[in-house]
């Protein structure tokens, strides 16, 4: 009677506590194996999100420098773009034909040997 259902019971209880015992350590195992998993994930994101900072960090401070460095090439661009609409208005686009410079460089002339003959005669 009551001893065979106490043998029972305590067997019961034996192969149950073996039983949690053995779910309770399978559970540790795998929850250190998780910790041991998610830590090194962790670790390697935090890495990961310092090494992106720091490029980060370096493509603000090129991207400064190209804005200045674009910045200082437009101001060259538009002093180039100056200096050639000056030099068109000299030597591209002139007020006098060719036949014109050449008839005002022939008058010069004319006039520079005037000129000389002038000063040469002065003491005559």
């Amino acid at each position: 009677g009551i001893i065979g259902m106490l043998e029972v019971i305590q067997s019961d209880f034996e192969r149950t506590e073996t039983t949690v015992a053995a779910a309770e350590k399978e559970a540790e195992e795998a929850f250190q194996s998780f910790k041991v998993a998610n830590e090194k994930d962790t670790e390697t994101k935090e890495i990961s999100v310092e090494t992106k900072e720091a490029e980060i960090t370096t493509i603000e401070d090129e991207l400064v420098t190209l804005a200045d460095d674009l910045r200082s090439a437009q101001e060259g661009h538009e002093g180039a773009l100056k200096e050639l609409e000056a030099l068109h208005a000299q030597c591209v686009a002139p007020e006098e034909t060719h036949e014109q410079s050449v008839e005002k460089r022939k008058r010069e002339i004319e006039a520079l040997k005037q000129a000389h003959d002038i000063l040469e005669n002065w003491d005559k």
